[in-house]
C-alpha cells in the first residue's frame, strides 16, 4: 500500500516531505507504515527539530547562501579557479551519454569498498538516466580532450533543491574537476538561493567512507542544520539488534563483510540518537 508522505528506500521507510516540513509519524503510531509498498522497511527513520540551535549527532548538509569566491580562503580560491580552467561545466542530456556515464560510474565505484560497492551495469545505468528527466544534470568535460569526465544531478524539490549524486572518474580528480562541479551548481542556481531556497547534500552519512560533505564545508561554506533523529524497528529487528548489542565491538572488527557493514550502520544511527 502507498503511504502519503512517505517511501521504501534500501530496507527503511523515510519521508518524502522536505527536512524542514513536519513529518506525518501517524502511519508509525497506528503501524500501517509497516505495511507500506516498494519493499519490506526493517526499519523507520525520520528527523525533527531541523536546523535547531543546539548541536546534535544528527545534521542535513545545506547551503542557504549564494556562494561568493572571494570569501573563501586563497588555497580553497585556488583549487576552484584550477578546477574552472581544466573543465568545461554545462547541463547535459544524459539520455545522448549513456555510454560516458556508465564509464564514470564505473571508474568511481571501482574506487568503492566492497563491501558497499555497487553493481554498475549499462542496464542499471540506463534506468537510472530515466529518474533525471525532470531534473538538471551537469557534466563536466576535461578541456583538453572535451571528454565527459564526471557529472552531477540537482533535483527542484519546489521549497529546497537537492544534491542527488556527483560522480567522477578518479583519474581527473587531481585536475579539481569536483570544485568545477560543485561552483557551477552554485552560480547557476544562485537566484535560487537568493529566494532563500537551500542546497541540500543529504544527512550524516552511514554507510559510506566519504569526505565529501567536509569538503563541501572546507571549499564551498555549506554548513551543517542540526535535526533531533528517530527510529523505530519493525519487532523482530529489535529483538536481534538488543541480542546482538554485547557484541557491537566485536561486529565493528568485521565490518567488511557487506551484511555485518549494514548492522554496525544501525547501531552507529542508534548512538547518535541515544546520544
Amino acid at each position: 500500500m502507498n503511504i502519503d508522505g512517505w517511501k521504501y528506500y534500501n530496507h527503511a521507510a523515510i519521508p518524502t516531505v522536505a527536512p524542514h516540513e513536519p513529518v506525518n509519524i501517524q502511519p508509525v503510531k497506528n503501524g500501517t507504515i509497516w505495511r507500506m509498498g516498494g519493499g519490506t522497511p526493517l526499519l523507520v527513520r525520520w528527523t525533527t527539530d531541523f536546523d535547531c540551535e543546539r548541536k546534535t549527532n544528527w545534521w542535513y548538509v545545506i547551503k542557504d547562501t549564494p556562494f561568493d569566491l572571494m570569501e573563501i580562503k586563497a588555497k580553497q580560491r585556488y583549487e576552484i579557479k584550477k578546477g574552472n580552467k581544466n573543465f568545461d561545466v554545462q547541463l547535459i542530456v544524459p539520455q545522448t551519454l549513456e555510454q560516458e556515464i556508465y564509464n564514470i560510474q564505473k571508474a568511481a565505484f571501482s574506487a568503492y569498498p566492497e563491501k558497499y560497492r555497487p553493481n554498475v551495469t549499462r542496464e542499471s545505468v540506463r534506468r537510472e538516466i530515466t529518474t533525471w528527466k525532470k531534473d538538471k544534470v551537469y557534466g563536466a568535460f576535461y578541456k583538453e580532450n572535451a571528454k565527459l569526465c564526471g557529472y552531477a544531478v540537482v533535483r527542484d524539490k519546489t521549497s529546497f533543491l537537492s544534491f542527488e549524486i556527483q560522480k567522477c572518474d578518479p583519474l581527473y580528480e587531481k585536475y579539481a574537476i569536483n570544485a568545477a562541479l560543485v561552483y557551477s551548481i552554485l552560480e547557476d542556481n544562485r537566484e535560487e538561493l537568493l529566494q532563500q531556497k537551500y542546497l541540500c547534500d543529504g544527512s550524516r552519512n552511514i554507510n559510506h567512507e566519504t569526505a565529501f560533505q567536509d569538503y563541501l564545508e572546507k571549499y564551498f561554506g555549506f554548513r551543517k542544520a542540526y535535526c533531533t533523529l528517530h527510529l523505530k524497528y519493525r519487532w523482530y529487528v529489535a529483538v536481534v539488534i538488543n541480542v546482538l548489542k554485547p557484541f557491537e565491538e566485536v561486529l565493528l572488527k568485521f565490518d567488511n563483510n557487506k551484511w555485518i557493514h549494514q548492522i554496525n550502520g544501525i547501531y552507529k544511527m542508534e548512538r547518535y540518537r541515544r546520544e
